[in-house]
C-alpha cells in the first residue's frame, strides 16, 4: 500500500508507457496531426482494432489491459446498477464535491491552472467529466457499443499531454511531474471515495459492501488510467488513510486552487435558473459537502446551506 512507500518518489513518476507514447507522437508536428485524426475517430469501444491499424504504438495500452485484474462480472453489474439509481446526484456531486475537493490540493490545483481550458472553460469541462462517468459506469461501458475503454485511453493520453507540455514550459520539478502518481490517487479517490460519502451527506444510507464494491470499481478505472496498484485501495480503511495522508500532505491555501474554486462558482452561478436554489445556497451547499475546514482552503463564502433544504435533499434522497 501506498503509506509503505516514500509517498515524495511517487511524485516522480507520472505514467510512463503513456508519457513515451505522447513523447513519440508530440515530438513530431505530421506524427501528432496522424494521432488527433485518428483520435476524432475513435468513438466507441468496436472502433479500437482501426484506430491502433493507424497507430500502433497505442497497443501498449491493449497490452496493459490484459495485465489487469478485472472485478467479478456480478459485482461490476451490481456496481453499475448502484450509479444508474444514483446517477442524477453523483453526477451532481463531481461538480460541487469532487472537483473542488481536488482544487484543495495546492500542488495538483497549479497543474490544472496552467493547463487554462479547465479554469477558461469550465462548463466544458464540466460536461467533460460527465460524460467520462457516463461511459464508464454504462452497462456496455466495456462492450464493442459502448466508450468506456476509449474514453478511458483518451484521458491517459490527455494526462500524458499535460506533462508533456508543462515541462517544456518550465514546470517546477520540486513539485513533482504534472499528474503524477499521488495525484491520480487523490483524483480517483475523489470518484470513489468522496462521492460515497457525498451520498451520505445528502441523505443517503451506503452499506459497506456498496461502498467497497463502487470502490473497487473505480480502482480498475483507475488502473487503467496508469495508477499504480500499491496505490489502490483494498478496503475502506485503506481508502479512508490514503485520502488523509494525501490531505495532510496537499491540502493548502493557494492562489490556483482558490481562482478554479472562484471559476467552478461563476459556472455555476450562469447555469443557475434560481428555481430550486439561489446563488447564495451554492457556496453555501459545496461547504456543507466539503466540510469547513477544506471550504477554508478554497476561501469558499461563510455561509449555512438551510436547513429546510437539507431536510428537502434526505426526502428526495429516501425516494431514490
Amino acid at each position: 500500500m501506498m503509506l509503505d512507500k516514500n509517498i515524495d518518489e511517487l511524485r516522480q513518476i507520472g505514467d510512463p508507457p503513456a508519457d513515451a507514447f505522447v513523447s513519440l507522437y508530440f515530438a513530431d508536428a505530421d506524427k501528432k496531426l496522424k494521432l488527433d485524426e485518428a483520435l476524432k475517430k475513435l468513438v466507441f469501444n468496436k472502433d479500437w482494432q482501426l484506430f491502433l491499424a493507424t497507430i500502433p504504438e497505442a497497443v501498449f495500452f491493449e497490452n496493459g489491459l490484459s495485465k489487469i485484474n478485472k472485478p467479478p462480472i456480478k459485482e461490476i453489474t451490481n456496481t453499475q446498477t448502484f450509479y444508474k439509481k444514483k446517477e442524477e446526484f453523483i453526477l451532481q456531486l463531481l461538480g460541487l464535491l469532487s472537483l473542488p475537493y481536488c482544487y484543495a490540493a495546492a500542488d495538483g490545483a497549479k497543474v490544472l491552472y496552467q493547463t487554462e481550458r479547465m479554469y477558461k472553460d469550465v462548463r466544458l469541462r464540466l460536461e467533460e467529466t460527465a460524460e467520462f462517468v457516463i461511459a464508464v459506469m454504462s452497462k456496455n461501458a466495456f462492450a464493442d457499443d459502448g466508450a468506456g475503454i476509449v474514453k478511458i485511453f483518451k484521458v491517459r493520453v490527455m494526462h500524458a499531454a499535460a506533462r508533456f507540455y508543462l515541462q517544456k514550459m518550465g514546470w517546477d520539478a520540486k513539485l513533482g511531474k504534472p499528474v503524477n502518481q499521488e495525484d491520480m490517487a487523490g483524483t480517483n479517490l475523489s470518484f470513489s471515495l468522496i462521492v460515497i460519502r457525498g451520498l451520505r451527506k445528502m441523505g443517503f444510507t451506503i452499506d459497506y459492501k456498496d461502498q467497497l464494491a463502487y470502490i473497487n470499481y473505480w480502482n480498475y478505472i483507475g488502473e487503467m488510467l496508469g495508477l499504480m496498484p500499491l496505490l489502490l485501495p483494498k478496503n475502506g480503511k485503506e481508502a479512508r488513510d490514503i485520502d488523509l495522508k494525501i490531505a495532510e500532505r496537499q491540502f493548502k491555501p493557494s492562489p490556483e486552487g482558490k481562482q478554479l474554486t472562484q471559476s467552478l462558482l461563476n459556472c455555476f452561478y450562469s447555469l443557475n435558473d434560481g428555481k430550486q436554489v439561489s446563488n447564495e445556497e451554492i457556496p453555501a451547499y459545496m461547504r456543507f459537502l466539503l466540510g469547513n475546514e477544506v471550504s477554508d482552503i478554497l476561501d469558499l463564502p461563510q455561509k449555512i446551506f438551510p436547513t429546510s433544504k437539507r431536510i428537502l435533499l434526505q426526502i428526495k434522497s429516501s425516494l431514490s
